[in-house]
């Protein structure tokens, strides 16, 4: 079994939200979901951190038929080492599932993730399980996130969807000692969960 942080991530989110649709969820999890536009918009920046380079100064910029805006606060940081896939295998009732995540960047024992948003919810972020899962895989000790506010311009003269990138906020979340027990819990229960309502029609 072979699946991705962001599979697992989907699933917690199921598990806490009482009213969330299982069918939804296999979706996710099978990627037959259809991203929404803001998913669209953020993977596009995503994009835009991905390419930029050290020193660069930018007032805006375009990638995957988005054009976003910048305003004269927001400063990004980049690294040299980007999108830098990893994966771990686990043990859940004697046979092996291997997750797998991609980094935005990492530094040393540092990993940084971008992530784009409308309004800025730092507490969304820390009980999220994408930053342990990310640090058991890569075996990192600091997550940082860098969260950036976008807002859609409506402008009919704009032939492609704009953007301004109003704000940009970072976060951080330090390992601690039951992380990786932690992991391995909410892994079983998806592991048990994929078996179930996945692979056994598949």
């Amino acid at each position: 079994m072979k699946y991705r942080v962001s599979n697992v991530e989907a699933f917690r989110q199921w598990e806490a939200d009482e009213e969330a649709e299982l069918a939804d969820l296999i979706d996710k999890i099978s990627g037959e979901f259809v991203p929404s536009a803001a998913m669209l918009a953020g993977t596009a920046f995503h994009k835009v951190l991905e390419n930029a380079t050290s020193g660069l100064e930018l007032n805006e910029a375009e990638e995957l038929g988005h054009r976003f805006i910048f305003s004269s606060d927001v400063e990004i940081e980049v690294t040299p080492i980007r999108e830098l896939r990893a994966s771990k295998t686990y043990i859940v009732d004697g046979e092996p599932i291997v997750i797998s995540g991609q980094v935005d960047a990492i530094e040393g024992l540092r990993i940084e993730d971008h992530k784009t948003t409308a309004r800025f919810d730092p507490d969304r972020f820390l009980a999220g399980y994408q930053w342990r899962l990310y640090l058991d895989i890569f075996g990192a000790s600091l997550f940082r996130w860098n969260v950036f506010e976008l807002r859609e311009l409506d402008d009919e003269s704009d032939t492609v969807p704009t953007y301004a990138v109003t704000a940009a906020h970072r976060l951080e979340q330090y390992r601690y000692p039951a992380l990786e027990a932690d992991c391995l819990a909410l892994v079983t229960r998806f592991a048990r969960f994929v078996r179930l309502y996945i692979e056994a029609v598949a």
